[in-house]
């Protein structure tokens, strides 16, 4: 099945709104006169549902023109849309057990392979760079109670 890139942005419209309205509605809507937490989230996803709808109608009504039909994705796009998700994942699933600087450089050397070639001193400039600028930032700029590393600092 082929999914173009204008049914692809109503499919995720719409997964993004169901999901919003759904956390949205565990903190509670409240009264018209006093709403609750859950009011916004609740309307803003809804609106976000409804906008996918009406892209997915449109895309079933120009249907039967293939000159409207534009893909998605490019072959070659797919590796790097699936490496970047992967390294994001790590860097989420790492950063409490092992501490913020071995999550950087996990998400860095697993983002590396999303290109072409490529010379591993780039890498290792890259890794070097984004653990220092991050951890200036976040722990010594902000404050942000990171731990560095799970065994201490």
């Amino acid at each position: 099945m082929k999914v173009g890139s204008d049914a692809l942005a109503g499919i995720i419209f719409i997964v993004f709104g169901i999901g919003t309205v759904a956390l949205g509605w565990g903190y509670g809507l409240g009264t018209m006169n006093q709403p609750g937490s859950g009011a916004m989230p609740v309307m803003a996803g809804a609106a976000l549902a409804l906008l996918g709808m009406a892209q997915m109608l449109k895309v079933r009504m120009e249907a039967g023109d293939p000159a409207s039909y534009k893909p998605a994705f490019s072959v070659s796009e797919i590796r790097p849309l699936l490496v970047i998700l992967a390294a994001v994942f790590a860097f989420a699933t790492l950063i409490l057990p092992t501490g913020l600087i071995p999550a950087l450089i996990a998400l860095i050397a697993i983002a590396w392979f999303a290109q072409k070639g490529g010379a591993r001193w780039e890498l290792f400039g890259a890794m070097i760079l984004v653990v220092v600028v991050i951890t200036a930032i976040f722990k010594f700029g902000l404050g942000l109670p990171l731990r560095l590393f799970a065994w201490g600092f």
